[in-house]
């Protein structure tokens, strides 16, 4: 089965954001920001509260900790989007519309685009991951090949090629970036 297509710059920002979404480094990263910030705000509210005796600086104070609690979770899917969308246009800019040959054989995967040739034998693929739009074939290296499903004509026999060379299917269809 051979597949062409090119990636955009959206395909590379999916993978990057699905990555994200799934590191246990920036899980802890976002809980952490969610939730240290307002208590400091409550510690100093408090503060201020047994200094000066207004009990209005801390409901002002508790108040800012609970908004940034409730609205820190639109503003980090924000963030690291922007974030993400920068560190796109920075690494991949040279990879960016260009031509990708994917060939998958009984025992190999075979890719190539405008700047290297990779057999990678089916051992060492890891994962067959499918979100709404793309298929990310993770490596046992953690690298990871970026399929869009638009470019597969029959995904059935897609599938089923890579599960046969030792991928483990994950299915991620209802996957969305919060």
């Amino acid at each position: 089965m051979t597949i062409n297509y090119q990636l955009a710059d959206s395909d590379f920002l999916a993978y990057q954001l699905y990555a994200a979404s799934k590191s246990e480094l920036y899980k802890r990263r976002r809980f952490r920001s969610r939730v240290i910030v307002p208590v400091i705000y409550a510690l100093f509210g408090f503060y201020l509260f047994i200094n000066r005796g207004d009990i209005r600086i801390l409901f002002v104070f508790v108040g800012i900790g609970i908004l940034w609690f409730a609205f820190y979770p639109m503003y980090s899917k924000w963030g690291y989007k922007r974030h993400f969308k920068k560190y796109v246009a920075e690494n991949y800019k040279n990879r960016i519309n260009k031509p990708v040959q994917i060939n998958i054989d009984e025992i190999s995967v075979n890719v190539v685009d405008i700047t290297s040739e990779s057999k990678i034998k089916g051992n060492q693929l890891k994962e067959l991951i499918e979100t709404p739009n793309h298929y990310f074939i993770k490596l046992a290296t953690d690298m990871a090949l970026i399929v869009p499903i638009k470019s597969i004509v029959n995904k059935a026999e897609f599938e089923n090629l890579l599960t046969e060379l030792g991928a483990e299917y994950i299915d991620e269809v209802d996957w969305k970036w919060k």
